[in-house]
């Protein structure tokens, strides 16, 4: 019993350096805060663990003492693992954000747009109105070419601001490429995607008359399912409409026509 104790206490010093080990290996490291904090639990139950196998094998406070220490290696553990746990999910959410979002704007990528906008075309069925919307911001290469890319990346985030805040929770907004964003605007037909669309027009040309470089944006506008079955299809018609507002001297937004009228 006497060897098997001491080589219980052995093992409880052992695996209390090998914590406090990795536990000032993780911190040197310098890894995330939150993190950091699951190690200092760990550290400070690699001490208790410690002074615990001291006071066994000094067979000091056989009793409460020991008891104590035992309990607070515990908690300081399970604590610790708590952190750990917290720090990893807050991992798998930051790593998960960054696949679907774009890293300049912040909005959607077009992947996840996709995905997202075809399935609520699925769901929504032939009676639901939503509208895609491609908008350009004019002039974006006079804007990179005389004030450099600087500038035009605080361009593209000027107007993936103004698309926040003109857009309702349940819309969808995506940078659809270079200087171009997509949006799906949900429950709107063409009079109700106008509005959403100039509001964005008129943010995009005051927020830039505060950064002294006006600019403005164009849009092209197609209603489902009036002109289209399918998202690519109203991509399509929207992009037409877009290329005619582009024609027609920019700054302004055109809807897809029917057929007959295209």
């Amino acid at each position: 019993m006497v060897g098997l104790h001491t080589l219980t206490e052995a093992a409880n010093v052992a695996l209390a350096l090998s914590i406090l080990a990795l536990t000032v290996s993780s911190l040197r490291s310098g890894g995330r805060p939150s993190r950091g904090r699951s190690w200092l639990f760990f550290a400070g139950a690699s001490v208790t663990l410690v002074v615990h196998a001291v006071l066994d094998a000094l067979e000091i406070g056989r009793g409460d003492i020991a008891d104590v220490f035992q309990v607070a290696t515990a908690a300081l553990l399970g604590t610790g693992f708590v952190y750990l746990y917290g720090a990893d999910r807050d991992e798998l959410r930051r790593l998960q954000a960054a696949a679907e979002r774009d890293p300049m704007t912040q909005l959607y990528n077009v992947r996840t747009f996709r995905a997202l906008a075809e399935a609520r075309i699925v769901t929504a069925g032939e009676r639901a109105l939503l509208a895609i919307a491609v908008l350009d911001l004019d002039g974006f290469k006079r804007v990179n070419d005389t004030h450099g890319h600087p500038a035009g990346d605080r361009a593209l985030g000027l107007v993936a601001t103004a698309v926040r805040a003109s857009l309702r929770a349940s819309d969808i907004a995506a940078r659809y490429g270079g200087d171009e964003f997509i949006l799906l605007l949900n429950e709107c037909d063409d009079a109700a995607a106008e509005r959403i669309v100039q509001r964005i027009r008129r943010t995009v040309a005051a927020l830039s008359m505060g950064i002294g470089e006006p600019l403005s944006v164009s849009a092209g506008v197609a209603t489902y399912p009036s002109f289209g079955p399918n998202l690519d299809e109203l991509i399509a018609r929207a992009d037409d409409a877009l290329l005619d507002a582009k024609r027609a001297g920019k700054n302004d937004v055109r809807h897809a026509l029917a057929p007959e009228r295209a």
